[in-house]
């Protein structure tokens, strides 16, 4: 009998970000690259753990720093032979709440102005209106896991991330 090693499909992981003001809204987004607004994130670089390639996105796309040390789903996404994207998995991170001192200090960091049109604040009920159904969907179940206080840590290697960088 033979034994084939059969090749792993290549798969893009991808780390988005859920902060919140304090009346609730949620961060988004405006892209160059896609309809509508989307939470801030992208894509985790080979060997970057999810948690780190979280808080380097929120902090190119919006200046925010943030230790990010939990998520609040997994959400499976399949291929798109349109635009030849290969299946992939997106962390939803907790970035917790923004002070007013953040939400006063945002902006786009020129070297993401060529991917980054617009930042929003959206309250949960106007979702529908400016993000696409899966990503309406996928953000209430992330409010709604945050508020239950169902968030799992980001684990690498057995260890969870906010003891990796002391936080």
């Amino acid at each position: 009998m033979h034994n084939k090693v059969q090749q792993q499909p290549a798969r893009r992981i991808g780390a988005l970000v859920l902060i919140r003001d304090g009346k609730k809204r949620i961060l988004l987004e405006e892209t160059t690259y896609r309809k509508g607004l989307q939470l801030p994130g992208g894509a985790v670089h080979k060997g970057e753990q999810v948690a780190d390639a979280a808080a380097r996105e929120l902090a190119e796309e919006t200046g925010m720093r943030r230790v990010i040390a939990f998520h609040l789903g997994v959400d499976q996404i399949p291929a798109n032979p349109n635009t030849g994207s290969p299946e992939g998995f997106n962390f939803i991170c907790d970035g917790g709440f923004a002070s007013h001192a953040e939400v006063a200090g945002l902006s786009i960091s020129v070297g993401a102005s060529e991917e980054i049109r617009a930042l929003a604040w959206v309250h949960p009920d106007e979702l529908d209106n400016h993000v696409e159904p899966y990503m309406a969907a996928r953000i209430r179940i992330a409010v709604d896991h945050a508020d239950s206080g169902l968030r799992q840590p980001l684990l690498y290697i057995g260890q969870p991330a906010d003891q990796r960088h002391g936080a």
